[in-house]
């Protein structure tokens, strides 16, 4: 064995017994049913809204209640009741009798369990929200908000299933590609103004700006540290290998919160990442005879989804055959989408009138977007 390979190996050994041993240290709540308990705990994701409830997780339980009073990320909330399946729920919901014992019994919000910056963050979250919901007429409005700020929650009901049918709801969930946009974009703008040592600094630090911004799910973060990865790697002066970086985002995530491994949405995030750095390159050189932009979507779109099918499979039962052509069709006005978003929505909080009048410019693109989902979800 030569000296580089034992090196690796002993790393990797090192890695396994670290891995070994904090999984060793977690600690699953695993309640009987029927047992009644009271949780003090701190929101740590935006509940996901879907017709009139809204779902989170805390402290382990999984807690379905009504849509309002509405909960936010950093919450600080007070719960008791009695557990079913590691499961609490508010009486009526899912049909269930009001006297059935597995409910809330108390649900009530404690004040704000997060730092005063992810507080601001939070807050100028909500405005931006707020201007898009002032300058745009819906879907688009919440179609704007999902892609920029990866909020979906005020999506109209029947675009939220259009979405859900033609395989494009991964679009207005903030992901990888957001982050790697808005990496690519902030670089690109920063490097006419500082050396590239700087620019870098300064990215990686508007990249975590954003990551916070857009909710800090588990694939805005595995995209965030994959960015940095990548960034410092030129910091360094070195050639960033993308699949390395995946390698180091996926152990951190998952060194970190252990859990995360059961996230259906992490899995897809790294199933979609995987599949794009593996195997898109191989399939847009077997489309050489299209053109390049179409040639390297297709690729991408392609291996995304086939290396996300056995989870969707597994997990939902179901494929949707449509998903490529649609995804496809709207892939080309994202770009601009999530770039004129942001500024109009930062530019609108300063200078109301600007805001709007860029909002109107990304209005048609936010209206093809909406035809073809309706149009193929029908």
């Amino acid at each position: 064995m030569t000296p580089q390979r034992m090196r690796h190996f002993v790393i990797l050994l090192l890695l396994l017994i670290l891995f070994f041993w904090r999984f060793s240290t977690i600690k699953t709540p695993n309640y009987s049913n029927g047992t009644q308990i009271r949780i003090t705990a701190t929101l740590k994701t935006a509940p996901q809204v879907s017709g009139g409830t809204q779902k989170f997780s805390l402290s382990g339980i999984k807690i379905t209640t009504w849509k309002y009073p509405e909960y936010q990320y950093g919450d600080r909330l007070i719960v008791s009741g009695v557990v079913k399946n590691n499961s609490l729920e508010m009486p009526g919901i899912e049909k269930r009798e009001a006297g059935s014992p597995y409910r809330v019994n108390e649900m009530r919000d404690a004040g704000n369990g997060i730092s005063d910056i992810g507080y601001l963050i939070f807050e100028l979250r909500n405005q931006i929200d707020k201007k898009f919901r002032k300058n745009l007429p819906e879907p688009e409005a919440s179609l704007l908000s999902g892609i920029t700020l990866g909020l979906k929650s005020n999506l109209p009901k029947d675009f939220y299933y259009n979405l859900q049918k033609t395989g494009t709801m991964h679009i207005i969930v903030a992901s990888g590609m957001n982050v790697a946009l808005v990496s690519g974009t902030i670089t690109t703008f920063l490097l006419w103004f500082f050396s590239r040592k700087k620019a870098v600094i300064l990215s990686i630090i508007l990249i975590w700006f954003y990551v916070e911004l857009a909710g800090g799910d588990v694939p805005v973060v595995r995209a965030g540290i994959m960015g940095s990865v990548v960034l410092l790697a030129q910091f360094f002066g070195r050639e960033p290998d993308v699949l390395n970086a995946l390698g180091v985002a996926v152990a951190i995530i998952v060194f970190i919160n252990p859990a995360s491994l059961n996230d259906i949405g992490f899995q897809l995030s790294f199933a979609a990442t995987l599949g794009i750095v593996m195997l898109s390159k191989k399939l847009s050189s077997l489309l050489s005879r299209l053109p390049e932009r179409v040639r390297n979507d297709l690729g991408q779109t392609l291996s995304a989804q086939l290396f996300t099918l056995p989870i969707m499979l597994l997990n939902f039962g179901y494929y949707s055959w449509i998903s490529v052509p649609v995804n496809l069709l709207v892939a080309w006005p994202l770009v601009w989408i999530l770039r004129l978003g942001l500024v109009a929505g930062f530019v609108g909080i300063l200078f109301a009138p600007l805001g709007y009048l860029i909002c109107l410019f990304i209005l048609p693109l936010l209206s093809y977007f909406v035809r073809v989902v309706e149009l193929f979800g029908k």
